[in-house]
């Protein structure tokens, strides 16, 4: 059983669940049908548009429209000082 946030987070990705046991569906959260697709299958999984649909009391996802994956956000390299690196190496740091 795969389960998929409602609402994307901050970078377009939708937080989301894959377990063996059947649990109920927490609020805001969709259950993605075996029969609709998997993690594996959905392109660009988990970055997604969902179409979602009230199936027997149960949200279940019967729409994914892939969006682009974000590239990672690279942070910079410290930069350090001829003088860092002479602490460094006095054991005054």
């Amino acid at each position: 059983m795969t389960i998929i946030k409602i609402t994307p987070n901050e970078a377009g990705g939708h937080d989301n669940q894959t377990t063996a046991a059947e649990i109920p569906v927490p609020e805001g959260y969709a259950v993605i049908p075996p029969e609709f697709g998997a993690p594996e299958t959905l392109e660009n999984y988990p970055f997604g548009e969902l179409t979602v649909e009230d199936r027997d009391g149960i949200p279940a996802v019967t729409g994914w429209k892939p969006l682009p994956i974000p590239e990672p956000e690279l942070e910079p390299e410290p930069q350090y000082t001829a003088e860092d690196m002479i602490r460094a190496l006095l054991g005054a740091v």
